[in-house]
């Protein structure tokens, strides 16, 4: 998969950061919703909704179980969304998603939900 880069000043930076978050998108889904108007359910806030409004509180989970049959999402795409989950889960204790491990068996990531706080 092809990596392409850019640069922005700090002001272009600030708007495209809060534009991706007006929108509940990572910057890198926003652009591609931008440039491609290519609309993604793979967006980390969409996960944190359908953890919240599933069946998963108490229970351990991945990303593909919150999608079911609608994970179409392949290798490479499905570690960038994985990471930012990851990432966002972590700096926000009070979604009540916490992550155990990487299963090495499944090779992804498991979590649990316990509530929000």
């Amino acid at each position: 998969m092809p990596t392409i880069k850019f640069s922005l000043n700090d002001e272009y930076y600030s708007k495209l950061e809060a534009s991706a978050e007006n929108n509940g998108m990572t910057m890198q889904d926003y652009i591609r919703y931008k440039l491609f108007d290519l609309n993604t359910i793979f967006t980390v806030e969409e996960a944190v909704r359908r953890v919240q409004n599933g069946d998963y509180k108490h229970k351990t989970f991945s990303l593909p179980d919150l999608y079911g049959d609608s994970w179409t999402l392949e290798r490479g795409m499905a570690g960038v969304f994985g990471k930012n989950f990851f990432n966002y889960i972590s700096e926000h204790n009070e979604l009540g998603i916490r992550a155990h491990g990487f299963d090495k068996k499944i090779r992804r990531e498991i979590y649990s939900y316990e509530g929000t706080n």
